[in-house]
């Protein structure tokens, strides 16, 4: 019998796992038992990250704004198990008044990388693996200047839904964090110790989510062959509150 988060053998994809999110859940899977190979558009962050992974870790660059190097990716990369997309580039700005190429951005990487990295993906996936996308709260708590952060975010959770009978038996799923204590967050407060936690008293649980729960999150839903069209809300109730 599997032990819970048992991915013993499998190889497991992660765009966006050579920092924050996407390295902890790295760090999760290997220790599950699984081959990891990690994708990042930061040549000196992959090495660094691949190397502190370990042997069971290997990683090729890959920007998420540019199919030709979705494609590239993928190409080399003959079998997979499970795909998990963490990057994103959030390009915040007031829909009236920001550059709109800038604010196109956010859908371009989070939505149309998703698309291109599923399309890339799928035919090298198992039949019994698992895409896991990433969204994000704002699509619950809007907030000035991320209109398109929220609309990129809620692309991903209807292309999740809807893509479940055409991927199947494959399973598709999305973890929506709130927000968590990462790189990307310390460096757009600018890298302020009592912002941050000014940041987490405003939370019901009074603190960020730590990477390792998006971790555990995301290995649930590859391991748990139950879970298909979900989007897991991964924010302490912040959402709600």
């Amino acid at each position: 019998m599997r032990t819970r988060h048992s991915l013993q053998d499998q190889t497991v994809v992660i765009i966006g796992g050579s920092s924050g999110l996407g390295l902890a859940s790295a760090q999760a899977a290997i220790h599950a038992g699984a081959r990891v190979i990690i994708g990042s558009s930061s040549t000196d962050k992959l090495q660094q990250a691949v190397h502190s992974l370990g042997q069971q870790a290997s990683g090729h660059p890959v920007d998420v704004l540019d199919a030709a190097s979705i494609q590239a990716f993928f190409a080399a990369i003959p079998a997979l198990d499970h795909l998990l997309i963490t990057a994103a580039v959030i390009r915040p700005g007031l829909l009236l008044e920001a550059d709109i190429t800038a604010l196109q951005t956010n859908l371009d990487s989070r939505f149309w990388g998703s698309v291109h990295s599923i399309r890339a993906a799928t035919p090298r996936l198992a039949a019994s693996g698992s895409i896991t996308l990433t969204s994000g709260m704002v699509t619950q708590r809007p907030q000035p200047g991320k209109a398109l952060a929220a609309v990129a975010a809620g692309a991903v959770e209807t292309l999740a839904h809807s893509l479940v009978a055409e991927l199947a038996p494959r399973r598709i799923n999305v973890i929506s964090p709130g927000p968590m204590h990462t790189p990307l967050l310390s460096g757009a407060l600018g890298n302020d110790a009592t912002r941050l936690q000014a940041l987490a008293h405003t939370l019901p649980l009074k603190r960020l989510g730590e990477a390792s729960e998006f971790a555990e999150a995301a290995l649930f839903l590859m391991a748990n062959p139950g879970m298909n069209g979900e989007v897991l809300h991964l924010n302490g109730g912040a959402a709600w509150a």
